[in-house]
């Protein structure tokens, strides 16, 4: 939650912002970046730690990780600078740049986890991760001291910053609450169902999300023009959410031979029954999409009214339906909550695609 509510709100459009400006103002962008996401976390970090010294996390955590709480929220905060790293070499267009410093990023904590003695193996993670932002973090501030460029208008990185707060923080409160009544509202049977759903097309749902991120939203903050932005939506959706949805299909008619390998063999989930948990996955990545679009527009405003149709509207559901629930009633709550998170999504960015003078028009006409 420390890293998230930067990297999924400003780093996300970081990425878009660097792509849509001239390679000289790419650095200020950067420095930008780390100041507002270093302060955003810092903020989180505070919190976190209040409740952690208020007793309230650790009774949560057995004795022998509560005191690695305050760490673990550190090691969030100082890694902050290598996720804005990879978020500004993906805009630059680099994504090897970008692969080789998630590689070293894995390496250095794998390999103090490889050399932990045991029982030390969590703190010994802690500290290669800690190790690896410290560095990143250092040398991206002297970077920034550097960068003197001032950034055109309109292209500042703070309307993303509430799009963190809700991506980073609501929606993972939101998916706890969800949990929470499912499991105290269904069956045992359910509730595995339910997360063996999940968990099995969350491969797919993930890939899309990573090529949408690395690839296209790039390409879409780099197309100025309304023709080339609709068309880079059009081959978004022929590239990643076509294939997608072809694995989905291909996903549901093997669904007892998926189950059974990655489960167990006569887990109790009929494909009817699935269905609406893969629309709703269908949905999830169509309106991922237009979220990528509207991060490219800068539009982060609708990005964070958005978040509240999304994960949040679908524990709403939950905590409104009959008890106990059901697994079809449960899919069907998924899939509602992702058609209207798509509708809103499509709908923001048609409004925020108009020219000014198209919206002047329309607000003087009778």
């Amino acid at each position: 939650m420390v890293a998230g509510v930067t990297l999924l709100g400003v780093g996300i459009g970081l990425t878009g912002r660097v792509a849509g400006v001239a390679p000289y103002h790419q650095r200020r962008l950067l420095g930008d970046a780390l100041r507002l996401g270093l302060m955003l976390s810092a903020a989180c970090l505070a919190v976190l730690a209040l409740l952690a010294a208020s007793g309230l996390l650790p009774l949560l955590l057995p004795p022998h990780l509560a005191s690695l709480v305050l760490p673990a929220l550190a090691v969030g905060w100082i890694g902050v600078a290598p996720g804005l790293l990879v978020a500004w070499l993906l805009g630059c267009a680099r994504p090897g740049g970008a692969i080789a410093v998630v590689a070293v990023q894995l390496s250095v904590p794998l390999l103090a986890l490889w050399l932990a003695p045991p029982g030390a193996e969590l703190s010994a993670l802690l500290g290669g991760q800690a190790l690896f932002g410290t560095v990143a973090t250092l040398l991206l501030v002297i970077d920034a001291a550097a960068a003197k460029a001032p950034l055109p208008a309109g292209h500042g990185l703070r309307p993303f910053v509430a799009a963190g707060i809700a991506i980073g923080i609501l929606s993972p409160a939101a998916l706890a609450i969800a949990r929470l009544e499912i499991a105290a509202s269904a069956s045992w049977e359910t509730v595995g169902a339910v997360q063996a759903l999940w968990r099995t097309s969350e491969w797919i749902t993930a890939v899309a999300a990573g090529l949408l991120n690395a690839y296209f939203l790039p390409r879409l903050a780099a197309a100025k023009a309304a023709p080339a932005f609709a068309a880079e939506l059009r081959a978004a959706a022929r590239h990643v959410a076509g294939p997608a949805l072809l694995a989905l299909c291909l996903l549901w008619l093997l669904l007892p031979q998926a189950l059974a390998l990655l489960y167990r063999e006569g887990l109790p989930v009929a494909r009817l029954d699935a269905l609406p948990f893969f629309a709703g996955d269908a949905l999830r990545m169509l309106s991922w999409i237009f979220l990528f679009g509207l991060f490219a527009r800068g539009a982060g405003w609708a990005v964070t009214a958005g978040e509240f149709l999304s994960l949040p509207l679908f524990a709403a559901l939950l905590l409104l339906l009959p008890t106990p629930l059901s697994l079809p009633a449960i899919g069907v709550a998924w899939a509602l909550a992702y058609a209207a998170y798509a509708a809103f999504n499509y709908w923001a960015l048609r409004r925020s695609g108009l020219s000014p003078s198209v919206r002047i028009l329309r607000q003087r006409s009778p």
